[in-house]
């Protein structure tokens, strides 16, 4: 690691988020960054001056942890004792529903469309026709519709399963929906369930259209022939529609694997430049082994720990690196740490190297965590060097006191939703 745990220079500053907020129409135009102080290898490698008296008692191999109280961005300030997720629609008079995550692991198991066309065939040739029919003729066309009709069933019940189990994106937690676009693009998503629900109509209508005709048949071998003729073009509807449910089938795999944050345990959220040591302060603060889990559209995992103090548990989390650019010019990979700083409920550690050994100058890491600062204040230092553990007792410490009145305030605003809920709910 380089930055604090490798005895480099480091500034880390820690704030609170409240636990939801309305998401704005657009990203900030201004997002995560880091935070640099005075040294002499940063007038030399950058020609941008840093701001006079920053931070001017840090040592060499020493950070600093800075405190906010307050959120802001571009549109409003909102204080940490905002309320949970849920708000009153003040021109309907009603509560918007509770929005938490976590849809993605309640999603149906999407089974391939060879797997389904396989299975829909053999149940529909198994089926039998109605008792009792003496006559051949009836019972052949009896046997055909009811196989026909077995199959367009077989096909369509699971596309329409999908379809209806699958999260609406306006029902999702802002977090989630921002997943869903950053992975996928704006409104492939939905695409591919409009796509999935045209081949269940068509289905239904082949299916429908072919059964009927084959009741109507006067004799056996008629019978047999429009069986067959149905058969073929319902598969050949299913075929040509089958692209909609393997892409449904990646999708469905990709939200399974997304890591789940817990929205009523505090998240203590490291930020900064890429390779500034984010990853060692995870192990550093969690307790054990931390998870390592990937996001579909990152090229490496994230580390996502757990801090036990004083018998409650807090999670911990690094996130990708922000380089020095304007917000519409981000990857989406950074646009995942925008996304978490945005809509979870996170206290933030933002990790300076004032070493330069991450390869991002002191002076543009600063240019970074200004505009982070424009929208969180840090308020308050806290010196700590990992390397030789100057202030990392103290950093727990403060920390842990974070972290557990961000837990009064989630237990607080959550029960101040419940209450507001039952006043509406009288009559």
């Amino acid at each position: 690691m380089r930055g604090a745990a490798a005895g480099g220079r480091a500034v880390f500053h820690l704030r609170p988020r409240p636990p939801w907020r309305a998401p704005p129409p657009r990203p900030p135009a201004t997002t995560a960054t880091a935070l640099l102080s005075h040294s002499a290898s940063a007038s030399r490698a950058h020609h941008r001056r840093l701001p006079e008296g920053f931070l001017p008692t840090l040592e060499l191999g020493v950070s600093a942890v800075y405190l906010c109280r307050r959120v802001h961005s571009p549109t409003c300030s909102v204080l940490v004792e905002d309320r949970l997720q849920g708000e009153l629609d003040g021109a309907k008079g009603e509560v918007r529903k509770h929005e938490t995550v976590g849809a993605f692991q309640k999603i149906p198991m999407v089974m391939p469309a060879t797997d389904i066309l396989m299975s829909a065939q053999r149940k529909s040739r198994n089926v039998p026709p109605t008792k009792g029919i003496a006559n051949i003729a009836k019972r052949e066309r009896n046997k055909g519709a009811k196989q026909l009709d077995a199959l367009m069933k077989e096909l369509s019940v699971p596309l329409r399963t999908y379809t209806e189990n699958f999260p609406k994106r306006r029902d999702l937690h802002p977090y989630e929906r921002s997943l869903i676009e950053l992975t996928f693009g704006e409104g492939y998503y939905e695409q591919v369930l409009g796509r999935v629900d045209a081949l269940r109509k068509r289905i239904t209508s082949v299916g429908k259209q072919h059964a009927s005709v084959c009741a109507k048949s006067t004799t056996k071998r008629e019978a047999e022939e429009r069986l067959t003729e149905g058969r073929k073009r319902l598969e050949e509807a299913f075929q040509h529609g089958k692209h909609a449910i393997d892409d449904l089938v990646n999708i469905a795999k990709a939200l399974r694997s997304m890591p789940v944050v817990d929205l009523h345990i505090p998240t203590l959220c490291l930020v900064g430049s890429p390779n500034v040591g984010k990853s060692s302060l995870v192990r550093i603060l969690s307790s054990g082994k931390p998870e390592v889990c990937s996001y579909p559209f990152t090229t490496r995992g994230i580390l996502m720990g757990h801090i036990v103090s004083n018998h409650e548990r807090f999670q911990v989390t690094d996130t990708p690196g922000l380089l020095t650019r304007h917000d519409d010019d981000r990857n989406n990979i950074e646009r995942l740490t925008l996304a978490v700083l945005s809509y979870l409920p996170i206290a933030v550690l933002y990790v300076h190297d004032m070493s330069e050994d991450c390869g991002t100058s002191v002076a543009d890491q600063y240019i970074t965590y200004k505009h982070i600062k424009e929208r969180f204040g840090p308020e308050g230092a806290l010196q700590v060097s990992v390397q030789s553990e100057i202030g990392v007792k103290e950093l727990k410490e403060r920390v842990h006191q974070l972290l557990t009145s961000q837990m009064a305030r989630i237990k607080a605003d959550k029960a101040e939703h419940e209450t507001q809920e039952a006043r509406i709910s009288v009559p």
